[in-house]
């Protein structure tokens, strides 16, 4: 009877790692069958997603507006102040929705298609212009014009081809998808935002029933708060510094009479969200398409102006936006970034500095925590 016991208990952590290996191996071997379906049931839910997405970001603006309004004199609306705070939030968000559809959407799309199809016209133009260059430019040592006859025609066909065109028009078609689970999505959301104290009152009790031990509760409950607060804070202060840049690259292209300039203003606050090379990324980017659009000495006079509003902004614009509390190390922002955008593209650029803020939050509170247990441990030994 030992030795069968002894030899059971020997083969049930063998059978064990080999039902895992089985397990992952059958993972990889099905990746996209698995990526896929994983894909389906998002695409699914997506709905539900955007509508706690939304909530979370409403809560703010909600709570402090049903704040307002319970102060209003009158029964009916102190009485339902969240309710009528719930209507008011999703009036607004309708009427901005219809202003983004109705003025935003037409212009950029406009923009977008026009720009797509003016580039070989821009490309001939800057070649005529470097071709026609004086013999003691600096610019005529570069050979540009010949880099750009070499590599305009791959360029060209990149933008303009029946892929892209096709491709265009699915993305056209499932508009209409996103902007249903878009509108669903702000519906979920402000029934969230009704029911918000149900939904916290059952994360309470969920964090109740998973740690037994206190000490493990309040940790959990302290780890959550800090990852909400890195998130808003860094997403809110991030998102209106992104508004100020849109709206200065806009009307510095105004100035200048560049053409789209309100698409290009959007590169500008949307590549703001990544931390210290989000800025560079976009001023380079918007130089080279108004060299296509204006010219040589207009993108010039670009580049040189979003430098200066760059070094105007992250030296004493942001520092007074951001928390120092979201400060964090040039080299772990670019770190992040390379690694979220390797491993999931554009929207891991994105989110790899929250995240990273996040992780350098949780090893801090660790590494104090285990500071001074090790000073306690060192007290007692020198004691003894």
């Amino acid at each position: 009877m030992k030795k069968e016991s002894f030899e059971l208990s020997k083969w049930i952590p063998i059978c064990i790692i080999a039902i895992i290996l089985m397990l992952i191996y059958k993972t990889i071997d099905n990746f996209t069958q698995i990526t896929t379906a994983i894909g389906g049931f998002l695409g699914v839910i997506s709905p539900l997603l955007l509508g706690i997405i939304f909530a979370y970001f409403l809560y703010i603006p909600h709570h402090l507006l049903e704040r307002v309004i319970k102060k209003i004199k009158i029964d009916f609306i102190a009485k339902h102040s969240r309710g009528v705070t719930t209507i008011i939030v999703f009036v607004i968000l309708l009427f901005l929705l219809i202003f983004i559809l109705s003025f935003i959407i037409p212009v950029l799309f406009s923009n977008l298609v026009s720009l797509a199809t003016s580039i070989p016209e821009y490309v001939v133009s800057i070649m005529d212009y470097f071709d026609n260059l004086p013999a003691d430019s600096i610019f005529a040592d570069f050979n540009i014009a010949d880099a750009l006859r070499t590599y305009s025609t791959d360029i060209v066909n990149t933008i303009i081809n029946i892929d892209n065109i096709e491709q265009a028009a699915r993305g056209v078609m499932s508009f209409a998808g996103g902007l249903f689970s878009t509108i669903m999505g702000l519906v979920i959301s402000l029934y969230l935002l009704l029911d918000r104290e149900r939904i916290f009152d059952f994360f309470r009790r969920l964090n109740t029933a998973m740690f037994k031990n206190e000490l493990r509760r309040h940790k959990a409950a302290k780890y959550t708060g800090q990852i909400n607060n890195v998130l808003l804070t860094f997403i809110a202060s991030k998102g209106l510094d992104s508004v100020i840049n849109f709206i200065v690259a806009t009307v510095v292209l105004f100035i200048f009479g560049v053409p789209y300039a309100l698409l290009l203003g959007l590169i500008a606050g949307a590549f703001n969200f990544i931390p210290y090379i989000g800025s560079i990324i976009s001023a380079l980017i918007i130089s080279v398409l108004t060299l296509f659009t204006s010219g040589v000495n207009t993108a010039i006079y670009v580049l040189i102006c979003l430098l200066i509003f760059n070094q105007i902004d992250g030296n004493f614009i942001e520092p007074r936006i951001m928390k120092s509390s979201l400060k964090v190390s040039p080299i772990l922002v670019i770190v992040a970034v390379v690694i979220g955008g390797a491993y999931f593209g554009i929207p891991g650029m994105f989110l790899a500095v929250p995240i990273a803020v996040i992780i350098k939050q949780i090893m801090l509170e660790y590494m104090t925590i285990a500071e001074i247990h090790n000073l306690e441990e060192d007290k007692k030994n020198k004691q003894q």
